[in-house]
């Protein structure tokens, strides 16, 4: 809202405010100033409209339907009260669809920052799997050579031992020579 004031107005104000005697004023004097003070620099008064009018047609503007020039002989209004209205009505819309922009810049950010540790987390278990693949399969080797050095091993038994029953054998049959 625009308020004018006449300089002679506020130079009487400032005088009666400045003044030592004005301490003496009452309280409502100081009022009664004070509100023909208000009342004079009023400006001119709102255009009234009808709300639900404005706003089917705004709408309607808006998606297309309508071009603004036709808007505002609808509404009868000038080109910069119908725009200013817009603006008025829908400020609190742009400060939302800031608000949500914003919000969703930030979780898009979260949603990076998820990803890049889970990559990490994926690298990570990737990485343990890996070693647990190497160490299964170093255990298998180990597990087949120990397999192989028992083989080698009971086989050089069952040769020592058929040695043995040769030669026990043939002491036998040189004991039974003997007898």
């Amino acid at each position: 809202m625009m308020y004018i004031y006449d300089s002679a107005q506020i130079d009487e104000l400032l005088e009666k405010l400045n003044d030592e005697d004005s301490v003496t004023m009452s309280g409502r004097e100081f009022r009664d100033l004070a509100e023909t003070f208000r009342k004079k620099g009023r400006g001119r008064k709102p255009i009234a409209f009808d709300e639900t009018l404005f706003d089917q047609v705004v709408q309607r503007w808006l998606a297309g339907e309508i071009t603004a020039r036709s808007a505002m002989q609808e509404l009868d209004l000038k080109p910069n009260t119908f725009y200013r209205r817009v603006k008025e009505r829908y400020q609190d819309m742009d400060e939302l669809r800031k608000e949500l922009k914003k919000a969703a810049k930030e979780e898009k950010e979260e949603l990076k920052e998820l990803r890049r540790q889970v990559k990490a987390e994926a690298r990570e278990i990737k990485k343990v799997a890996k070693e647990k693949t190497e160490e299964t399969i170093s255990l298998h080797k180990m597990e087949r050579e120990i397999r192989k050095e028992k083989s080698a091993a009971e086989q050089d038994h069952e040769k020592e031992i058929r040695e043995l029953r040769k030669e026990v054998e043939a002491e036998a049959a040189a004991l039974k020579q003997l007898k």
